[in-house]
């Protein structure tokens, strides 16, 4: 795993367009958001190739996973575990928020796994193919030691 800075938008940006295609964000839209403050970002690597990446923006006590993506051909490999793994030992004792679109069973098994808990509703929030889907706030509470509590 490496940290990311605006210089690996470039990166950033291909593997979000291999893995969300009807949503990728620019190159130019990656180097902004890598530049923000409070932004911290890694990209898992499978061997030399970028395998996916997570970017997180801090913010006092909390922090909000921005983006979580692996590239379709390192799916199913523990990538986005040992990103999402990574960023919660970042965190300090802050809270993490994230959204997840309420379809994505695999992603929401993950972040269920680490303990992360429905906090609210966005709906409609996400455009599909065919209209749109509601997006779910995930919470985790961390402890005084780190860990995350169920809540």
């Amino acid at each position: 795993m490496i940290a990311a800075d605006p210089s690996h938008a470039e990166v950033i940006a291909a593997i979000h367009r291999a893995a969300v295609p009807e949503a990728a964000w620019s190159e130019n839209a990656w180097r902004s958001l890598l530049s923000a403050p409070g932004a911290r970002a890694r990209i898992a690597m499978d061997g030399a190739a970028p395998a996916g990446f997570l970017h997180l923006r801090h913010a006092g006590d909390e922090a909000e996973v921005v983006m979580i993506a692996t590239h379709p051909s390192a799916r199913r490999r523990g990538f986005a575990a040992a990103l999402l793994e990574d960023a919660v030992a970042s965190l300090d004792g802050r809270t993490l928020f994230l959204e997840v679109a309420e379809s994505n069973s695999a992603a929401r098994a993950l972040y269920a796994r680490f303990g992360f808990r429905q906090a609210g509703r966005r709906p409609g929030y996400y455009r599909t193919a065919s209209g749109r889907e509601d997006a779910l706030v995930l919470r985790l509470v961390q402890d005084a030691a780190g860990r995350g509590q169920r809540l």
